[in-house]
């Protein structure tokens, strides 16, 4: 997935936008997205199956009646946001194809094609920045986390997932800075980081400044949170010694 989806700095990213888009509802459509992008790996990026399938690989409620509806709803929201485009097909399920993760009605491409193929010169260059992506690990859903987390927890997987970079490595964020690069309140990032702890996605280091080597002792009762994702956080490269 790309990384504008989740970071922009021209704007309100998409995944802000979904997650204000209206509470419970908001967090179903964002679940349902990413489920897509899962399922549309390859070309020509679009699926179909009936809403109470999608509701039922969701864990929603009553995937029939309730469920279905959330999902028929969930993909209205998608498709206002041009992430998706939805083709109804009479009495069958509709086809659902991807658009691009900025949300600007794009056709989509893999982002990791994109990249790889870009041209080079500056035009190469802002193909490069606009494809870089990062990976959503299959085990969020086999192991029952992208059905139990709920939206801080969500939110904060995702932009986790995004900084990491798929490499595994720490992130650390500027408290200033946190609100202007996502558009997420630090309410928000403070519940989603004791959700992601407590279904073992997530530990939280303390890390003191002044154990930065260029540090002063002016530093010495400054700290900062330091993320480091778990378990089925984790993508199978980034586990293998």
């Amino acid at each position: 997935m790309r990384k504008l989806f989740v970071r922009r700095e021209d704007g309100v990213p998409p995944l802000a936008g979904l997650y204000a888009s209206g509470g419970r509802s908001g967090i179903v459509a964002l679940k349902l997205y990413l489920t897509i992008v899962w399922r549309c790996s390859t070309a020509p990026y679009e699926t179909s199956a009936p809403a109470r399938g999608w509701a039922s690989l969701l864990g929603l409620e009553d995937p029939a009646g309730r469920g279905a509806r959330r999902v028929a709803a969930a993909l209205k929201t998608l498709a206002a946001h041009q992430l998706v485009q939805v083709t109804s097909r009479g009495g069958q399920s509709p086809v659902v194809a991807l658009l691009d993760e900025s949300g600007d009605g794009s056709d989509y491409t893999l982002p990791s094609t994109a990249y790889a193929r870009a041209p080079t010169g500056r035009g190469g260059d802002e193909v490069r920045a606009r494809s870089r992506y990062f990976l959503l690990p299959g085990r969020l859903w086999t192991e029952g986390h992208m059905q139990s987390l709920a939206g801080p927890g969500l939110v904060m997987l995702l932009i986790l997932l995004a900084e990491q970079g798929g490499q595994g490595v720490p992130v650390w964020f500027s408290t200033e800075s946190f609100p202007a690069r996502y558009r997420i309140s630090h309410k928000t990032r403070a519940a989603g980081t004791q959700q992601l702890i407590a279904q073992g996605l997530l530990l939280l280091e303390r890390q003191s400044l002044a154990a930065r080597p260029y540090a002063s002792d002016l530093d010495a009762r400054r700290y900062r949170n330091v993320y480091h994702l778990q378990g089925a956080a984790r993508t199978r490269a980034e586990q293998t010694p």
